[in-house]
């Protein structure tokens, strides 16, 4: 059976951070996002799990950027110009980042090796906009920003769920893993199949995107 944190490994380093944002880390590195790095020392601490009581663990950050003006139009050029980069070096209104880890034992009996237990840790980092000059602006324009925002909080919010319900699916995945022969085999299936989650949230997160035009069709857009 491998030692807690050696991301079910027996010798070698193993791979074990896992997200839509970033590539497959080794143990010891840490991802370059510093709202999410304490989930790095978090999951290496955090105990591993028997499989009957196995629920990820969460941990959520909302960050703001702040924008001013007097009109929808100033307010939609300044998001233009300070709102948060997507990886293509698009800006958009607001964004939400996920990120998965996870760890496991496992053990060698007779001719199958199987996991024992597992630890998942999911970490969401949201960035939203705040209007500094919101309790002086006009009536009709505060009416309008709230209603921008809540439909702005709403899609992102969607898209936190796509990370928590991926790291409920890893874990459910993790500790439902058929036995293999060997240990080694088991390693690589298993991360093989929480990739696979990953990469299926990614596109559904991507179709989201695209049929909701990064939220402006429900009321995301202040033009």
């Amino acid at each position: 059976m491998a030692v807690p944190g050696d991301c079910g490994g027996t010798g070698r380093r193993q791979r074990l951070y896992y997200g839509p944002e970033f590539p497959a880390q080794a143990c010891s590195t840490v991802p370059r996002m510093s709202k999410l790095l304490p989930l790095v020392v978090f999951l290496l601490a955090l105990p591993i799990r028997a499989p009957a009581h196995a629920e990820p663990l969460v941990r959520l950050h909302t960050g703001y950027y702040y924008i001013d003006g007097q009109s929808a139009i100033v307010l939609a050029a300044q998001i233009d110009q300070l709102g948060p980069m997507g990886p293509d070096g698009v800006r958009f209104a607001a964004r939400t980042k996920w990120d998965i880890q996870w760890k496991f034992n496992h053990a060698q009996q007779g001719a199958t090796c199987s996991i024992k237990n597992t630890a998942v840790a999911i970490g969401v980092a949201q960035t939203l906009p705040k209007w500094r000059g919101e309790s002086k602006g006009p009536a009709s324009l505060r009416a309008h920003w709230k209603q921008f925002h809540v439909a702005l909080l709403r899609h992102e919010d969607r898209h936190k769920e796509f990370g928590l319900q991926a790291g409920r699916e890893v874990e459910a995945a993790l500790i439902t893993m058929k036995p293999a022969s060997n240990c080694e085999d088991l390693k690589i299936a298993a991360n093989a199949l929480a990739n696979q989650i990953l990469g299926k949230y990614q596109k559904l997160e991507e179709e989201f995107d695209r049929q909701t035009r990064h939220g402006r069709s429900e009321g995301a857009s202040l033009l």
